[in-house]
């Protein structure tokens, strides 16, 4: 166990996940999305020592971290080896195995995939992470009515995961009506979630999600990545308007399509059963004289606030159809 913070593993293990999701996600990582699952393995492994403690929020968060393990390993077989459809957005094909995988290579992982899953199932009974991830297993596996009882799982624990609902009526199970966005905060804990638009290609943005248990967590990180920076930098080809205080933006520049919206750098900040606070970072960025970085305006946002229950360090959340990690602690 690491002396300096018993957590290490779990935030060790939560960050080679968020390689993993990043690789698959785009179709990428043949080669290093095995070692980095192996490390993960042995991050968990380790962690184990802190959930055998009596920590109880770290043995969930160490069953979902499993969870998603197993899925991903499940996943990459599906996409690399059996050449298959799998990801977050569609799910994937009701009986692929024995349709599919004539090999029988993505068999064992699938029951790894639902055992880890069943055992995760109540680790966080507000988030629907793990039913999502049980039903992709048993889709693929051709279980359609545990697949069906797992996306509706999902759907009970957030009625606008858009995932769960397309694999319902994949699967000819009625979903319900498509209930209208919430504004309300996600789940039980309180935690800030950093959302940022980056380049992935000359064409192509794609948008980062990032978890911390507290706002001042959340702003330790700004700094020190300084997103801002990349978004509102050169590379837009954006200059600072000295008389109007603001960015002047090429509208020529931008792509057939491109959505604006996803150059942002937002601020939410999840407080159990209270609406979602959101802060617009890039608008409140300011340029300093000379060569100096630039600031962000933090005067009114509540950066010393203790987030009650604050979310456990290296635990993932599935938040508006996107598995969020966490980037909190070090």
């Amino acid at each position: 166990m690491t002396a300096g913070n018993p957590n290490a593993p779990l935030l060790r293990a939560n960050s080679l996940l968020a390689t993993c999701e990043y690789y698959l996600r785009h179709f990428e990582g043949e080669r290093e999305v095995p070692g980095l699952l192996a490390d993960v393995g042995n991050c968990c492994d380790e962690a184990g020592e802190v959930a055998a403690s009596g920590d109880e929020e770290a043995a969930a968060t160490l069953a979902i971290l499993r969870s998603i393990a197993a899925t991903f390993a499940l996943r990459y077989a599906v996409l690399f080896t059996v050449a298959c459809d799998f990801d977050d957005e569609d799910g994937t094909l009701l009986g692929g195995m024995g349709k599919h995988d004539k090999a029988g290579v993505s068999g064992p992982l699938a029951t790894q995939a639902i055992q880890v899953a069943r055992a995760a199932l109540d680790a966080d009974p507000m988030d629907p992470l793990v039913p999502l991830y049980l039903g992709h297993a048993l889709t693929w596996a051709g279980d359609r009515d545990g697949a069906v009882a797992a996306y509706e799982e999902a759907m009970r624990r957030d009625p606008g995961d858009r995932c769960a609902r397309s694999n319902l009526r994949y699967l000819d199970a009625a979903p319900g009506r498509r209930p209208s966005p919430s504004e309300m905060s996600h789940g039980r804990h309180g935690f800030a979630l950093l959302r940022w638009g980056f380049w992935i290609s000359n064409n192509d943005w794609d948008t980062g999600f990032l978890l911390s248990s507290s706002v001042a967590e959340a702003r330790a990180h700004i700094d020190e990545k300084r997103y801002t920076d990349d978004v509102r930098g050169e590379s837009d080809e954006e200059e600072w308007d000295e008389d109007e205080g603001e960015w002047d933006e090429d509208e020529e520049d931008l792509g057939e399509g491109e959505d604006e919206g996803a150059k942002q750098t937002l601020l939410q900040i999840h407080r159990p059963g209270q609406r979602i606070a959101e802060y617009d970072l890039n608008a409140r960025t300011r340029a300093e004289p000379g060569d100096k970085p630039l600031r962000i305006d933090w005067s009114d946002i509540p950066v010393d606030e203790r987030l009650e229950p604050p979310l456990p360090p290296g635990r993932p959340l599935r938040i508006d159809g996107r598995l969020c990690f966490y980037g909190g602690q070090k």
